[in-house]
């Protein structure tokens, strides 16, 4: 009897535990989803802001003669283009143009990266369309040029 009533006990423990850590993996895995996608939307009113500051750039330029855009520099940004956004809104991360439309005079395509997050906007004819993805790093290896002798 006194058998049978350690082994109760011991399933009932056992159901206890079990229960408690699938509660925890839930709640550990909504929490996250939830706080990605807080970043998320983040990173995208950051990026609205970016292009609504090169816009304003652009059309600045746009009477000078020239435009924001430079294909021949890796980030796609004219002299002085990040000194005249940063007048009107300071990024937190790093942003290029990716295309531009030299006939219609406007930002076609545009890359901005925060954080874990890289969010592209891309304008084709009247369609905008603006993407947030989240880099997870899986793996890091540092490897070194040691020669053994």
């Amino acid at each position: 009897m006194e058998q049978n009533k350690t082994r109760i006990n011991i399933a009932f423990i056992a159901r206890i535990i079990f229960v408690f850590l699938l509660a925890l993996i839930v709640g550990l895995s909504v929490f996250t989803f939830f706080r990605i996608r807080a970043g998320a939307k983040e990173a995208l009113r950051d990026a609205k802001d970016i292009r609504m500051s090169l816009r304003s750039a652009d059309i600045e330029m746009y009477a000078a003669g020239k435009t924001i855009y430079n294909p021949a520099k890796k980030d796609g940004l004219e002299d002085g283009v990040k000194e005249r956004v940063e007048q009107l809104y300071t990024p937190v991360g790093e942003y290029k143009i990716t295309s531009y439309s030299m006939t219609k005079h406007e930002l076609t395509g545009m890359q901005y990266e925060v954080n874990n997050y890289i969010v592209t906007f891309e304008k084709k004819g009247e369609a905008i369309s603006w993407d947030v993805d989240y880099i997870m790093r899986v793996y890091s290896y540092d490897d070194s040029d040691d020669i053994v002798n």
